[in-house]
């Protein structure tokens, strides 16, 4: 055997009719899964847990070509080239079959593993034709399923929705939804993405990358009365007559997969560790920095200064804020809308700064700050030179035009369809920002699902209908704005692409964290999800002010912690004295959130301090918070309510919320004795090394222990 096979990722059994033999290789044992690649009539390969040597089969996709459904059976399997390493400490193989019984089709399967103890497998099928084919759908749906998989013998079966927007924290929150016999009997259609099922002994997880606000399904796990779950495409996976040609493949988006022996808890570590390390290449989007953003700053000149927001955007504020985040401890500034002359062009106003950022971008490196932006990616001024280049380009809806819209303060603009030839550009654009004037951070922000139904932009021609296009535009969408962050990535390794999922009716999912984060919760609520008017001031954000109820709110979506690490949600916490709310925004944003803003020249020079002095001793420790699953005792707002966030090597922290007495908390960790805490809080260790904290409140606040830190 070549040594070129000898892939220490994967173990390939290729168990073919058309080979005389098998082969099989061995893998190290640290490896927590392996895959055979089987080839039959019902299996294309099997995902084989390495601990309990359980199998898992996974069915051979079907696909609706030339109007009849072809079952993807491959034959006379081989290796693509050799294993690719990957910058997240991965290894990427490829192998390609012929399909029986369809002459000049073929599909690439593609397997993505770690090198260490990850049971997570990411995969993906790549569909060719060596003569012109038509993908179709007969009955005016997609007719495509990507796999299937048995889970009997697993009674616990759970869907779990991440992209559910609830109105109460006007923020996506997870949902786990357990599934019956019920379900599987009636056929029941789930959305997931992930589907999780089990037994007291092992857990099985399966998942899809892909975006969207549920219930609105682009892909649906399909249950059937014999417990087999079949993962189909809904809508806009492709259009009807899509080509099917050479130099033309049909790629199906990333899924995963993982089976760990023990409980639930063990397989949410597993996934959240696979997310933190593994899901992306760009591993600099996971780094828990501390990010400060403008905006909270320019509302509250619109608000209760009736100002314009761009009123006070200058070289000599952006210095002021940059002094005062410096003190804080922040490491990203992030100037918000109206850095910009017009979209699109994204050069920088010379009449807010002159020197275009530069005297900016010279405090910032001498602070060892980042400097990050403001975009709306698919908007582009009427003017603008990249609308001339991209007219044809424009979002269109049924055929027309948008009326062209004011972009706070700046030029009317209109939109780009990001699907189109367009996205790369707008990559490029902030590549050149990158060499021009040292961006690393970019915000995204004002994307929604929907929007285009033109045809010519890569999802659908003249043939098919506008809600055809559209669809295929909603589907697409998520995943062209997961390569505009790749490509960013690639020319800008230390880039960070952050997507504002601030509103209801994004693209919310698990395929844009493959290439950057999200940006979660802006001011909360609105007053009208309340039901309660606008307030004199006009501004429509409920949690607009420092104190209790707006950490209340933002803290509401940490639940996403116990599968997918709260440093993927940026949110920003309020800065003002006094030092009940300062603690109550470090408490917060320190479990993983990591986000200021506010007026901050204004905040006190103890104010200024007290961060600083908190953050660097946060800053020894965070590595060790954000890799430590997650411990809460107690709802949000409750009275404690305490989250304990510490790694298998003690090193770590513990916040407790309260609004009034003593509380005592007996940590789950055995903790490393090197302490610091806040003045309200004591510290001792039991004979066993669990540390008991005692917590004293007068008024609402946080009591912060660090443990591990000089």
């Amino acid at each position: 055997m070549s040594n070129h096979l000898r892939i220490w990722l994967l173990v390939f059994g290729l168990v073919l009719g058309a080979l005389s033999h098998a082969a099989e290789i061995t893998a190290p044992a640290s490896l927590s899964a392996s895959v055979q690649l089987v080839g039959s009539e019902t299996t294309l390969w099997e995902y084989v847990s390495s601990g309990s040597h359980e199998r898992y089969a996974i069915a051979n996709p079907v696909i609706n070509v030339d109007g009849h459904d072809v079952a993807l059976q491959l034959e006379h399997i081989k290796q693509v080239g050799v294993e690719r390493p990957l910058a997240n400490g991965c290894g990427e193989s490829v192998f390609s079959g012929e399909v029986k019984g369809e002459r000049g089709l073929t599909m690439q399967l593609t397997f993505r593993v770690a090198k260490d103890n990850d049971p997570v497998v990411r995969f993906r099928y790549e569909v060719r034709s060596s003569v012109p084919r038509r993908l179709t759908k007969p009955e005016g749906r997609d007719r495509l399923e990507y796999l299937a998989t048995s889970l009997s013998n697993m009674p616990a079966v759970t869907e779990l929705r991440i992209s559910e927007f609830n109105e109460q924290f006007h923020s996506y929150m997870p949902v786990e939804r357990a599934l019956g016999e019920r379900h599987f009997a009636d056929r029941e259609k789930v959305m997931g993405p992930i589907l999780i099922a089990g037994d007291a002994r092992r857990q099985f997880l399966l998942a899809y990358e892909h975006g969207s606000t549920a219930p609105d399904s682009f892909l649906t796990y399909s249950l059937a009365p014999d417990h087999t779950v079949h993962l189909q495409a809904v809508k806009g996976n492709y259009w009807n007559g899509e080509e099917l040609a050479p130099g033309k493949p049909f790629s199906s988006i990333w899924f995963e997969i993982a089976a760990v022996t023990g409980a639930r808890e063990d397989l949410a570590r597993s996934y959240r560790d696979f997310v933190l390390r593994h899901l992306s290449e760009t591993t600099v989007s996971r780094k828990p920095l501390i990010f400060y953003n403008t905006w909270n700053y320019q509302e509250r000149l619109k608000a209760w200064k009736n100002k314009p927001y761009l009123s006070e955007m200058s070289t000599a504020r952006m210095l002021s804020e940059i002094e005062a985040a410096h003190k804080m401890g922040i490491e990203v500034f992030v100037i918000d809308t109206g850095w910009y002359q017009k979209t699109g062009d994204w050069q920088t106003s010379k009449e807010r700064f002159p020197d275009e950022l530069r005297q900016v971008k010279a405090k910032l490196d001498g602070y060892g700050m980042k400097l990050g932006l403001w975009f709306a990616p698919t908007t582009v001024a009427l003017s603008s030179r990249m609308l001339k280049d991209h007219d044809d380009c424009v979002m269109t809806w049924d055929g027309k035009r948008p009326e062209p819209w004011g972009v706070w303060e700046s030029e009317k603009s209109i939109g780009c369809c990001v699907v189109s030839r367009y996205g790369a550009d707008f990559a490029d654009e902030l590549i050149r920002l990158n060499r021009e004037l040292g961006v690393t951070y970019f915000k995204w922000d004002a994307v929604g699902q929907y929007g285009c139904n033109a045809a010519g932009h890569g999802h659908g021609g003249e043939t098919n209908s506008f809600s055809e296009r559209s669809d295929c535009y909603a589907f697409q969408m998520p995943l062209a704005m997961a390569r505009i962050a790749e490509r960013v990535s690639a020319a800008v390794p230390d880039a960070i692409c952050d997507f504002d999922m601030t509103e209801s009716g994004r693209p919310f999912g698990l395929a844009f964290l493959t290439a950057g984060k999200y940006f979660l919760v802006n001011n909360g609520p609105y007053y009208q999800n309340y039901d309660h008017p606008l307030p004199p001031d006009g501004n429509w954000n409920l949690f607009f002010r420092p104190g209790p109820a707006r950490t209340w709110i933002c803290r509401g979506p940490l639940t996403f912690d116990q599968w997918i690490p709260s440093s993927l949600f940026l949110t920003h916490y309020l800065p003002d004295d006094p030092m009940e709310n300062q603690l109550l925004c470090i408490g917060s944003l320190i479990l993983g959130q990591n986000g200021i803003w506010g007026d901050l020249p204004a905040v006190s020079s103890d104010g200024l301090s007290r961060f600083g002095t908190i953050l660097g001793k946060y800053k020894q420790v965070r590595e060790d918070v954000v890799r430590a699953f997650p411990v809460t005792q107690g709802p949000v707002a409750g009275n404690p309510e305490v989250h304990e966030k510490i790694a298998s090597n003690g090193r770590g922290e513990v916040v407790i919320f309260s609004a009034q007495g003593t509380h005592r908390y007996l940590t789950a960790a055995c903790p490393d004795h090197k302490v610091w805490k806040t003045d309200g809080a004591t510290v001792s260790f039991d004979d066993a090394g669990h540390a008991i904290i005692s917590a004293s409140f007068d008024k609402p606040g946080a009591q912060i222990v660090f443990f591990g830190v000089e």
